[in-house]
């Protein structure tokens, strides 16, 4: 009976979902949105067995242009999950619930009755936002993406949504509550500015930020100040051709709790920063290289474990415990159907490497099959201490199906 239920309420809210699709077309609506399947095997050290996790995802996407003015944005995604235990690849980016006032509850129902597995159905109201636009004045309010800065592995100002490296899913940014305003100050320059609502409108939860971007000396240049969660970050990002490459550098300096006084022991300052460039060496071959500072990590990998409660990791987006990295990456288009890419994470202060190959195969129209794995190298962890950040992290592979309309 219970399985019965079960799979009521999930055939209900797919039909929800469709149903709106159908609907919205018939009344001339831009409608376009992605269909996508993830299934990954996950091996821990130590560890004989693996752990699978099987996921899809339907997130139809729509458009109203109401008038030349304003236009309405919308986006609601519905997974479908089945899994052992919390993976350790995440296939898609989780709503953050600080900075959304009101949400949805994600998961919709849920059973742990099927060969001990989870299957729950979950569901993400991630776009919901009016645009105005008028000349130079441009104004989103709603739920909205935000992301910033110009890094490709490793954004220090993005501390709002941040992406994990071991993400799958990487192509839309979870939507937050916000108001935000561009007013364009002539040719490539633009004043940015936007408050992000916190969980129930908790002003301590919330962000309120200004950015102010422009181009010097044939040089895309921004300078951003930022109150989030009651945490101060400075923020500066460049980037620019040089010759016939790409380069940009992020950096982001942050004082914990400038806004509130706070007791707390973990409220040093901290930098960090990401300097990178890239270059196609030939027609078919794309490549890029990056340095990130972690201000925030140690150097000693035994206290990675007491770097965990810092600010940098609970409220300001930081993942990684180290202090030096380097992560090069290439991406070899085969043909106009397949393409190769590899991207290596190293933490040069442990000398451990987390390396991510991957191929795309593009079978049909707005359709692609994904094959890839994350491995692992370094010391692994010895008598209840760690010796290195990625040698205690688990062996992944995954396979994936993407359809777009």
């Amino acid at each position: 009976m219970e399985r019965l239920i079960v799979i009521t309420k999930i055939s209900t809210h797919i039909a929800l979902a469709l149903g709106s699709f159908f609907l919205f077309e018939q009344n001339s609506f831009a409608i376009n949105g992605s269909f996508k399947t993830y299934f990954s095997e996950t091996k821990n050290s130590g560890e004989d067995s693996y752990n699978s996790t099987l996921s899809s995802i339907f997130r139809p996407k729509y458009t109203y242009a109401i008038n030349d003015r304003y236009t309405f944005y919308g986006a609601y995604a519905l997974s479908l999950d089945w899994e052992k235990k919390s993976p350790f690849l995440t296939t898609q980016q989780t709503p953050k619930k600080n900075y959304r006032a009101v949400d949805l509850e994600r998961k919709i129902t849920s059973s742990d009755r099927i060969k001990s597995r989870t299957l729950s159905l979950n569901q993400n109201l991630d776009r919901f936002y009016i645009n105005y636009s008028q000349g130079a004045f441009n104004l989103n309010v709603g739920r909205a993406p935000i992301a910033f800065g110009s890094s490709k592995i490793i954004n220090p100002t993005d501390v709002l949504t941040p992406v994990t490296y071991a993400t799958l899913d990487k192509e839309e940014r979870v939507g937050v509550d916000t108001v935000r305003m561009n007013y364009s100050l002539g040719t490539l320059s633009l004043l940015d500015v936007g408050y992000v609502f916190g969980h129930k409108l908790h002003f301590s939860d919330s962000a309120v930020f200004a950015r102010l971007k422009t181009n010097l000396f044939a040089t895309d240049s921004s300078i951003m100040a930022m109150d989030f969660q009651n945490n101060l970050m400075l923020g500066l990002d460049f980037a620019r051709s040089v010759g016939d490459a790409s380069a940009w550098f992020e950096s982001a300096y942050i004082v914990p709790k400038y806004f509130k006084k706070s007791s707390s022991n973990n409220l040093e300052n901290y930098y960090r920063a990401t300097i990178g460039t890239d270059y196609k060496l030939t027609e078919s071959i794309y490549s890029y290289i990056e340095y990130h500072y972690n201000g925030a990590g140690n150097s000693d990998a035994a206290k990675y474990i007491f770097s965990q409660s810092k600010t940098a990791y609970t409220e300001g987006g930081a993942y990684l415990y180290g202090v030096h990295y380097i992560a090069p990456g290439m991406t070899y288009e085969i043909s106009s159907l397949w393409k190769l890419t590899a991207q290596f994470l190293f933490n040069l202060n442990d000398a451990s490497i987390f390396n991510n190959l991957s191929a795309e195969f593009n079978m049909a129209q707005d359709m692609f099959i994904d094959l890839g794995g994350y491995i692992p190298f370094g010391k692994e962890t010895r008598s209840f201490q760690q010796r290195s950040e990625f040698g205690s992290y688990p062996k992944s592979v995954y396979t994936s199906f993407r359809m777009y309309f």
